[in-house]
């Protein structure tokens, strides 16, 4: 019996061990995008890898409710993001890019089969707790739960960067002074009106004068003009809301539901007097997803985003607080949508137009229906070897090491919402404002490898794409989905390198790393592909919203209208209202014949003589095409020799048409 009970005892003790010690040569810590990318980069390398998600769900925002997803250049997804939108498009039988993402329940699903392809193990429902280190080395993760993960290297890919803190990795929160990095548009700006502001006056005043703040203000005193503070963007949550009677879910009065809370959007509706929901500001639904559904974004004054500054805390907040701060950005969610259909002070059109919406049956089963991830825009940013600015989007674009490349607006939202004084003669006024928001066009920038490695003294076997090494105003751009999965596609790759050949993770072969990301259609620099995705097997597309390739004159309407047959997200739509054209200009590879085709829908009020103009290497070619017929595909318009570069165009107008003219798309395919 006392040997029986020792074997017993000794396999309950292994059991034990396999579920709270696992090992693998790469662990990645956070399920986001760019964790998932990276898990899958990795592993494609042969590493074996565990994937640690805190909750329950993998994609972070992208599959969170972030489905109508940001992008600058599309020329510039490249990699594992460029691979998960032709699954996406596979998934919808639609052009690559005609949804810029797919619904959420989808798009995880396509997540899951594709880490269960590449052998990833997934962890979920686990926080790390404590991270040890021998030198500058992790050597294991403790999880809340007790286990004990060890691994040769690290990725945090984390939307907190809770791994990297732990870790003793330097890091900012907040926003910087103009002094630190000599950036003009960092620190606190003066106020700035916007289409997210307030367009009439609204005292943030409980009795119109002074003294106590109306609740969704931030009671703090304002850092001065150009100086640093600990404001970060604000955070909400993306929801999906849908028409559809068959699969809208009402939304109801939410628990704890205090009517007060929503005083200043009472006040600025009183003075606003709109018409309809939209004029609100506190949603502007519209389908932009497949099936009916509508993504919703912060859209005015009082909107999704919550800028009473309660978020500011949540970086280096514990995760009960930040617990709390994450379900009463979802209570404040709620109510504002309760309110805005329910409230006796909201315009009766107004309500019956809201309730008309409703959330998605099929969308976030577990959750009520409600996305599973908080927007968060930013948290913690890593100090690291690099210290991307506002300069490495503006001037400095070029880098010796770059892994990836961005291109999105410098983009701020909104930190908080304050007040302040305005002469409004003869008195002066306290007036609600919300302040912080930026959008600032860059150039399209190469990121540096060196941006996603801790300094070397700090930590030797780390990486970390998500709160990569950034300021405050560079982060701003780079923190868009897309760009998060380019990074995580090279931190993926280059763990698996570090791990293989036992060296720190600073000390990879940057060369080596760069080949076998050009290898996997990562885009790395103009140089080495001036048309990005859109310039490969002998053939170059340009659609109309790559404006590298596309300059426009005149009035133009740009439409993501889903019933149309565009070729990507959007196209171009031209009245007779003015003279307008469009001139597409393609970098093409080497001088050769090439087909040509063009792309636009087709409806009964389009032209039906739209002018075209293709200007080649022989001279010019001026053609008419009817696009009341034969839209939605590729239409050869002939073969035309073209020299090497930008020399060769094709513009198209409005002058003579007898109805709209549709810019969409043109390729050229090269023959043999």
């Amino acid at each position: 019996m006392k040997k029986l009970a020792k074997i017993i005892f000794f396999f309950l003790a292994l059991s034990s061990m396999s579920v709270h010690a696992q090992t693998a040569d790469v662990i990645v810590y956070g399920g986001t995008a760019g964790g998932v990318t990276a898990a899958i980069a990795a592993a494609r390398e042969g590493a074996s890898v565990l994937l640690v998600e805190p909750g329950q769900h993998v994609g972070g925002m992208v599959t969170g409710g972030l489905s109508h997803t940001d992008y600058g250049d599309r020329a510039l997804i490249g990699g594992l993001a460029l691979e998960f939108y032709e699954r996406v498009a596979a998934v919808y039988k639609k052009p690559l890019f005609f949804w810029r993402g797919p619904e959420p329940t989808i798009g995880e699903k396509i997540l899951r089969d594709w880490l269960k392809e590449a052998k990833v193990s997934v962890r979920y429902g686990d926080r790390v707790k404590t991270v040890y280190k021998t030198g500058r080395e992790i050597k294991k993760l403790e999880l809340m739960s007790g286990a004990v993960l060890t691994a040769n290297v690290f990725i945090d890919a984390s939307y907190e960067g809770d791994l990297m803190a732990r870790a003793g990795v330097a890091y900012a929160i907040g926003r910087e002074g103009k002094s630190q990095y000599g950036e003009s548009w960092a620190g606190r700006q003066p106020f700035y009106p916007d289409k997210h502001n307030f367009p009439l006056p609204v005292s943030p005043f409980v009795n119109g004068k002074n003294g106590k703040l109306l609740p969704l203000i931030n009671a703090r005193s304002q850092a001065g003009f150009g100086e640093s503070d600990s404001a970060v963007q604000a955070y909400c949550f993306r929801f999906l809301i849908t028409k559809k009677p068959d699969n809208r879910v009402a939304i109801t009065r939410p628990p704890g539901y205090d009517p007060a809370r929503y005083e200043l959007l009472r006040r600025y509706l009183k003075v606003r007097k709109p018409t309809n929901l939209s004029e609100t500001g506190v949603l502007k639904p519209s389908v932009n997803l497949p099936n009916g559904k509508a993504e919703i974004n912060s859209a005015g004054p009082v909107s999704t985003n919550l800028y009473d500054g309660s978020n500011w805390a949540y970086p280096e907040a514990g995760y009960t607080l930040r617990d709390r701060i994450w379900n009463d950005h979802l209570l404040y969610t709620q109510g504002l949508l309760y309110f805005i259909a329910n409230d006796p002070e909201v315009p009766e059109s107004i309500r019956q137009e809201a309730q008309q919406w409703g959330l998605c049956k099929d969308e976030f089963a577990d959750t009520g229906h409600w996305p599973h991830q908080l927007y968060i825009r930013v948290a913690r940013r890593m100090i690291g070897e690099y210290v991307m600015t506002q300069h490495d989007l503006e001037k400095d674009t070029t880098k010796y090491d770059a892994i990836a490349m961005g291109s999105y607006n410098i983009d701020v939202r909104h930190t908080q919402r304050t007040y302040h004084q305005v002469s409004r003669f003869p008195v002066l006024e306290a007036e609600t404002i919300n302040e912080g928001y930026l959008s600032i066009p860059v150039s399209p920038y190469e990121i540096p490898y060196r941006s996603i490695v801790p300094e070397f003294e700090k930590c030797s076997n780390l990486l970390v794409p998500v709160c990569m090494s950034g300021s405050n105003i560079a982060y701003a751009s780079i923190r868009m989905e897309p760009q998060f999965m380019t990074i995580g596609h090279a931190s993926g790759v280059a763990a698996a390198m570090a791990s293989k050949q036992q060296v720190a993770v600073q000390r990879v072969d940057i060369t080596v790393l760069q080949k076998k990301l050009l290898a996997q259609r990562q885009v790395l620099s103009y140089e080495n592909n001036p048309n990005g995705i859109f310039g490969k097997d002998n053939t170059v597309t340009v659609d109309d919203d790559m404006t590298r390739f596309v300059k426009r004159t005149g009035s133009w309407r740009s439409s993501e209208d889903p019933l149309l047959q565009r070729h990507a997200i959007t196209c171009l739509l031209s009245s007779k209202s003015e003279p307008s054209s469009v001139v597409f200009r393609p970098y093409l590879p080497e001088a050769a014949n090439y087909n040509v085709y063009g792309w636009w829908p087709s409806a009964p009020d389009y032209a039906s003589n739209a002018s075209l103009v293709i200007q080649h290497a022989g001279g010019e070619k001026q053609l008419t095409v009817n696009q009341r017929e034969k839209g939605g595909q590729w239409i050869k318009l002939g073969t035309f020799r073209f020299d090497k570069g930008y020399t060769g165009a094709i513009t198209i107008d409005n002058q003579a048409a007898d109805g709209l003219v549709a810019a969409d798309a043109f390729k050229f395919e090269q023959t043999k």
